[in-house]
């Protein structure tokens, strides 16, 4: 029998080769600054500083790229501060302390990439040949070197929430991050060097003389139930109604900076802490600023313009922290805070992202969400500063921080303005509805006599 081979298909034309396009060189964005008539008026905040910050030092934080205001326009906005490492106080010592920190085993494991970017590299004892040893996390509005001053921080962070407040719309600053890791420094600083509450007082009272401010706190003492205490009256407790309004909270009329101070340092002296391997605040502090010549009438606080800080107590890890007992039933509450924090978060932006999807309150399942609900609903704009450690031994909080906030960079604001409008005429309708409701029924209690 004879073998037939089968017919065998010759490609005429060779396969060709891609064309490499031109290469063009890359395009540079120089950053510009705001020119005299945009920018917003600067104050002397170094009254009460051992030395005061320079003229460049306070010019710095407003010399932003055009791209970075552009970007954050209509998302969320979201800050990283990076601690300094432990024991770094000078230039001159940096090198003994990075020898020290190597012996140690406090070696940096978060490095700045840019003004935007930060990249994580895992210990070493940690590292599996198989995964990447570094992760780079990016789309910050800005972040912070470890040597970056109060003036920065507030300068970026907190000047456009305080004009925005002065035109006459309520914003939020949220500082969230790990024990330790310089929250309450950030948010309230030291008598030499002031955070971003008593900065934002100096900048109000060049505006206006009257403010009123109130702070509470949320906490457990056993972990089982949250409770709100009143800082500024003697740490009275109050009642959170369903209106997101606290009941019998007091606020407190300032006319000078000194007497501003004064009250924000009686209420942090108040303010629930404790004595652990990572000592820290075992509470959620928020502090309200409000304008105004007269108190507030009514449940209804929703036209009024109110400048919020949230300073939440630091998510915490039994080993690290050593808790035990009610220390330890009192870190599960605030782990359990942050927890519903995230998912409000997480759910606004799956939302945002897929409209068909309902929103899911889980506000309901916390009092500091429930009393931030307009925010947790995009319904008022806020902004987000994280803070993390930047050794080894910060790596697995610091990790964990930053995976759980990068898709919030993501929330839009887009149409907030619109709905805000609609819920404003639902409450009106509301308002009229009740008011006529007396009227309806004496004229249907007429008619039924009269039959």
């Amino acid at each position: 029998m004879e073998f037939v081979s089968p017919p065998l298909t010759v490609r005429r034309n060779p396969p060709r080769k891609a064309k490499t396009p031109a290469s063009r060189p890359p395009e540079v964005l120089i950053p510009s600054s705001f020119s005299a008539a945009d920018r917003p008026p600067l104050r002397p905040i170094h009254a009460n500083l051992q030395s005061p910050p320079s003229v460049e030092e306070v010019k710095k934080p407003f010399q932003q790229k055009p791209s970075e205001s552009l970007a954050d326009a209509d998302t969320l906005r979201v800050f990283l501060r990076i601690r300094p490492p432990k024991g770094l106080k000078t230039k001159q010592n940096a090198a003994c302390t990075r020898r020290r920190s190597k012996e140690e085993g406090d070696r940096v494991c978060l490095i700045v990439k840019d003004s935007r970017s930060v990249t994580l590299t895992a210990p070493a004892s940690l590292v599996d040949p198989k995964r990447i040893k570094n992760e780079t996390f990016d789309g910050f509005s800005h972040v912070f070197q470890p040597e970056s001053s109060q003036v920065e921080v507030y300068g970026r962070v907190m000047q456009p929430l305080v004009l925005d407040f002065l035109g006459g719309t309520s914003r939020l600053l949220v500082a969230m991050g790990p024990t330790g890791s310089g929250k309450t420094h950030t948010v309230f600083g030291t008598p030499d060097k002031p955070g971003l509450v008593p900065l934002a007082l100096r900048e109000l009272f060049r505006h206006s003389s009257i403010y009123y401010i109130s702070m509470f706190e949320i906490s457990s003492e056993q972990g089982r139930g949250e409770r709100i205490f009143d800082l500024l009256q003697g740490g009275n407790e109050v009642s959170l109604q369903q209106s997101s309004c606290i009941r019998g909270l007091q606020e407190f009329r300032v006319e000078t900076i000194a007497q501003a101070e004064s009250t924000i340092s009686r209420g942090m002296l108040r303010r629930t802490t404790a004595v652990t391997n990572a000592n820290s605040h075992r509470s959620q502090c928020i502090t309200n600023i409000r304008r105004g010549s007269e108190l507030v009438t009514g449940d209804d606080t929703s036209e009024v313009a109110v400048l919020t800080v949230a300073d939440l107590a630091g998510a915490e890890r039994e080993r690290r922290t050593g808790n035990q007992g009610k220390r330890l039933l009192q870190s599960g509450f605030i782990n359990n805070t942050s927890m519903v924090l995230g998912q409000c978060l997480r759910a606004l932006l799956e939302h945002q992202q897929n409209r068909k999807k309902q929103l899911q309150k889980h506000f309901h399942s916390s009092l500091l969400t429930r009393y931030l609900r307009e925010y947790m609903e995009a319904k008022k704009r806020m902004a987000l500063i994280l803070t993390a450690g930047p050794t080894e031994d910060d790596y697995g909080d610091t990790s964990f921080l930053l995976r759980q906030a990068s898709p919030y960079m993501r929330i839009r604001f887009d149409n907030m303005e619109e709905q805000t409008n609609v819920d404003k005429k639902k409450r009106q309708i509301g308002a009229l509805y009740k008011s006529e409701l007396p009227k309806r029924r004496k004229c249907i209690d007429l008619g039924s006599n009269m039959v």
